[in-house]
């Protein structure tokens, strides 16, 4: 029976995650979607921090770049929701009546 070779796991302080620009090959539309919605989403953060650079480096904590991440794909989910105001179609319902108050 062979045995697996396994490297002990060492612990590191910091890594550093680098990024190929040829490392990502997507060119299904779906993809280009997600990548716009994304690059949308750093551009605003450095609009707001009025910075213009095309290099960026991304460092914290594994679990404030985990949130930071499922934070914008679960906004991406719902970002191409239509929502369409369609309550004029209950104007002559009297179960809907709104009291003047709100109107």
């Amino acid at each position: 029976m062979q045995r697996r070779n396994r490297r002990k796991v060492r612990h590191q302080e910091k890594v550093v995650f680098v990024l190929d620009k040829n490392s990502q090959n997507r060119n299904t539309p779906k993809a280009e979607g997600t990548y716009n919605y994304v690059r949308s989403m750093v551009d605003m953060m450095l609009r707001k921090s009025r910075v213009a650079t095309d290099e960026v480096f991304v460092g914290g904590r594994k679990r404030d770049l985990c949130m930071w991440i499922s934070g914008i794909l679960e906004f991406y989910q719902y970002s191409e929701i239509n929502i369409q105001d369609n309550t004029h179609f209950y104007d002559l319902d009297p179960d809907f009546d709104m009291p003047n108050k709100f109107g």
